[in-house]
């Protein structure tokens, strides 16, 4: 029998979220094993054994619900952070902070400033709440906010400043967002998206936070899956002002986070130097990596998170002889990859790949 039950017609043209390919689904369509996933931005390292340790003694607390208020990682994330604990809000993963964000500021016809290519979400969000995007293009691959600047109009009521930037991994100064927010209608939500903030090395990046206090439109998005490697546990957090966390408590779904993703996130804060160590490994892998691809004949982006973006006609082309050789890496359309930064053994095995793929071009 057909359904018939009248859904709401916009979303109809909404394209759902495509992962990257499953590492078994590779290994069973293509007959081999071991193959090196290096296309969604996952720490190589995984969790702290601490974490590890602590899930483990959580077993047989799993049958009772988690604690709605989160109360032990609120008191030591608030610690960590140097915040207030009515300023924290926590999400499955950042991305679920991202859509509640949407839902509780945006109406059908106001107006969305992202840019392209950033985070798909950023779209998901405007398209779900029949919002307007002003999508801007990079600027030497980086988020050019002169031009955000420019394109507020009257009904723009929200702002996505992904940085570090997904997929291109560049970076905005702390001074550039500054002047921004200072140009930027009090009544406009500014998202900044920091999913990435532990692999920066430049210096002009840090200290977002303290502009809240300047700012009170200002949103601080960060997350536990990348540098804390817990990205299959689905935990993330923001700063935001005391007035719009009090809404979005209401908002969110009881017991957002579970027990299990509560009891890492806690035990990954308090194992502060394994995460300083994935974050030193990432930048040793990262600088193979973009030598590497320059090496190549390459201009990769000068990413400063744990990935590296790079543009070529034939993207297509790479990513399947990549696959046939085991190596999963990610299309960003037809014209650019991102490969992310794995183990040594990881990237060696990518590069050693690419370049028999490039040297057999020329023959």
């Amino acid at each position: 029998m057909a359904f018939s039950v009248p859904l709401r017609s916009h979303l109809h043209a909404i394209q759902p979220y495509v992962p990257g390919k499953p590492l078994e689904e590779l290994e069973r369509e293509m007959g081999i094993k071991n193959a090196a996933k290096i296309a969604s931005n996952e720490n190589p390292l995984g969790p702290s054994p601490k974490v590890l340790k602590a899930v483990a003694k959580s077993f047989s607390q799993w049958g009772r619900y988690p604690d709605g208020g989160a109360h032990d990682l609120v008191k030591e994330l608030t610690a960590y952070l140097g915040v207030e604990a009515d300023s924290l809000v926590l999400g499955n993963g950042s991305n679920e902070i991202l859509v509640l964000l949407g839902e509780m500021v945006l109406e059908p016809g106001d107006e969305v400033i992202y840019a392209a290519p950033s985070f798909v979400v950023y779209q998901l969000v405007s398209q779900i709440n029949q919002a307007q995007p002003q999508i801007l293009p990079l600027k030497n691959y980086t988020h050019d906010l002169k031009a955000f600047a420019q394109a507020i109009t009257s009904r723009t009521r929200m702002v996505f400043i992904c940085n570090p930037n997904n997929p291109t991994g560049t970076i905005v100064p702390l001074a550039e967002v500054e002047e921004f927010l200072k140009a930027c209608p009090p009544q406009v939500l500014v998202v900044l998206d920091e999913a990435y903030y532990e692999y920066v090395e430049d210096p002009v990046y840090y200290e977002s936070l303290k502009l809240r206090e300047r700012y009170p439109n200002l949103a601080v998005l960060r997350t536990f899956s990348k540098a804390f490697g817990l990205a299959g546990l689905r935990i993330g957090y923001g700063v935001v002002h005391p007035e719009l966390a009090a809404v979005f408590q209401k908002t969110r779904q009881p017991f957002n986070i579970n027990r299990l993703a509560q009891t890492a996130a806690l035990a990954a804060l308090g194992d502060l130097p394994y995460m300083r160590r994935s974050v030193k490994l990432n930048q040793k892998t990262r600088r193979v990596l973009f030598e590497g691809l320059q090496g190549l004949g390459f201009q990769p982006a000068p990413s400063q998170s744990n990935f590296v973006y790079f543009e070529t006609d034939r993207a297509g082309v790479y990513y399947g002889k990549l696959l046939r050789e085991g190596v999963i890496v990610r299309p960003m359309g037809p014209k650019a990859l991102r490969v992310t930064t794995g183990t040594e053994e990881e990237t060696a095995r990518f590069l050693k790949a690419f370049q028999a793929i490039r040297g057999g071009e020329k023959n």
